[in-house]
């Protein structure tokens, strides 16, 4: 009797760890839930992105692998709501554009954007939603450079801080060009 009660406990003691075991590896490999209304951290922020007030909204409806994004800002007193759908399947996307590379700063206007697409690619990357992007810039004498633009979404421990960090990379170019180091842009966000 002493051997069956010894052999039960021990099962029961085995299978408790096995429990245990598949509840920490499924917390692990269970994908992040970026739904939320969020506003920009401007302190935290070394940029504004698309919208330059803090106080205008960023909501997602993250249902895997749909991931999507209402921007708001603000053109001519207008608060206006920008619109990104985002597949964390690597399929592909193509969305409008927020970024553009130019040769000539001083002549870019905001309104240049209007008409432009962006197609990226966006995938997990351990905790983190990464949308790549490229980018073909024709300069004088008919080269051309390409960038490729890098965007990760990570949540805090928490989930109540959205960190976005967005860099330039050079990837192909047929002419010397030697880009400068810009800084990596980073706007945080809290949620509401």
């Amino acid at each position: 009797m002493r051997t069956s009660f010894l052999s039960a406990a021990v099962t029961l003691a085995v299978i408790l760890l096995l429990c245990a075991t598949a509840e920490a590896q499924n917390k692990s490999t269970a994908k992040l839930d970026f739904s939320g209304t969020w506003l920009l951290d401007a302190k935290k922020s070394n940029t504004g992105g698309l919208t330059m007030r803090p106080d205008l909204p960023m909501t997602i409806t993250h249902q895997d692998p749909e991931f999507k994004m209402v921007i708001s800002s603000e053109r001519n007193g207008q608060i206006v709501k920008h619109e990104f759908m985002y597949y964390t399947d690597g399929r592909g996307e193509v969305n409008e554009a927020t970024s553009v590379i130019t040769t000539d700063p001083s002549g870019f206007k905001p309104e240049d954007l209007r008409n432009k697409k962006t197609e990226s690619k966006t995938k997990w990357s351990g905790n983190k939603i990464v949308t790549r992007s490229r980018y073909k810039l024709n300069v004088a004498g008919g080269s051309v450079i390409e960038f490729e633009q890098v965007d990760e979404w990570k949540l805090s421990d928490d989930g109540k801080v959205l960190t976005q960090t967005s860099r330039v990379n050079l990837q192909n170019s047929d002419t010397p060009f030697i880009p400068s180091n810009a800084p990596d842009k980073r706007r945080v966000f809290n949620r509401q």
